[in-house]
C-alpha cells in the first residue's frame, strides 16, 4: 500500500495557503526595484501554522505556479524572468524562510506559553535575515550593484516593516492555531 504524501485535506489547506500568498504579493507597494508587499508576513503565517513539510509545500507550489505564468507574484507578475530577475532571490528565499520557521518551531515544540512566541519571532528573523541575503546577492548579481547599494535598495528599508509583519504574524499564528486543529 502506497503511503499518500498529503491527504486531501492537507492538499486542500495547502491550496487556500497559496491562495493567501498570492493575494498578500498583490497588495503591494513600488518604492524602488523590490516592491513592498506582505508575501513576507504571508511567507512568516505559512511556516508558523503549516510547519515544515505542508509549509514548503505551499511555497514551493506558490513558486512554481508563478514559474509557469499564473501572475501571482507582486504587480500580477508572473514567469521565469521574475525568478532570475533582480527580486527573484528574495522568492527562492521563501523556502529558506518557511523552512527555518517550520524546523525550529518543530524542535522547540514542547515550549509553552510566551518562549513559544520568542521562539517565534527568533525563527522568523532567521528566516528573514537568510531571504535577504539570497535575495540580495542575486539583486548584486543582476544588477550588477555594490553591496551598499543593494542593501540600501534591498534590505535596510524593509527591515522595520518586516519587524511589524512578524509581530502581526505571530498574533495571527496564535490566534488561527487556538481555533484551527486541521493544521496540528
Amino acid at each position: 500500500m502506497e503511503k499518500k504524501i498529503l491527504s486531501v485535506q492537507e492538499i486542500s489547506v495547502v491550496a487556500m495557503f497559496v491562495a493567501v500568498m498570492a493575494v498578500c504579493s498583490w497588495i503591494s507597494i513600488p518604492i524602488g526595484p523590490v516592491p513592498f508587499t506582505l508575501q513576507t508576513f504571508a511567507v512568516f503565517v505559512v511556516g508558523g501554522i503549516l510547519g515544515v513539510k505542508k509549509g514548503f509545500v505551499t511555497v514551493a507550489v506558490y513558486i512554481l505556479l508563478g514559474l509557469v505564468g499564473v501572475p501571482v507574484f507582486s504587480g500580477f507578475s508572473c514567469g521565469p524572468g521574475v525568478l532570475v530577475g533582480p527580486t527573484g532571490g528574495f522568492i527562492i528565499g521563501f523556502l529558506f524562510t518557511v523552512l527555518v520557521i517550520g524546523s525550529l518551531l518543530w524542535i522547540f515544540r514542547n515550549v509553552t506559553g510566551g518562549m513559544k512566541n520568542v521562539i517565534l519571532l527568533v525563527s522568523m528573523i532567521i528566516g528573514d535575515a537568510i531571504c535577504f541575503a539570497l535575495g540580495t546577492i542575486q539583486f548584486i548579481v543582476v544588477m550588477k550593484s555594490t553591496v551598499t547599494q543593494a542593501l540600501g535598495l534591498c534590505v535596510i528599508p524593509y527591515i522595520v516593516p518586516d519587524i511589524i509583519k512578524m509581530i502581526l504574524a505571530t498574533i495571527v499564528i496564535n490566534r488561527l492555531q487556538k481555533y484551527v486543529k486541521i493544521f496540528q
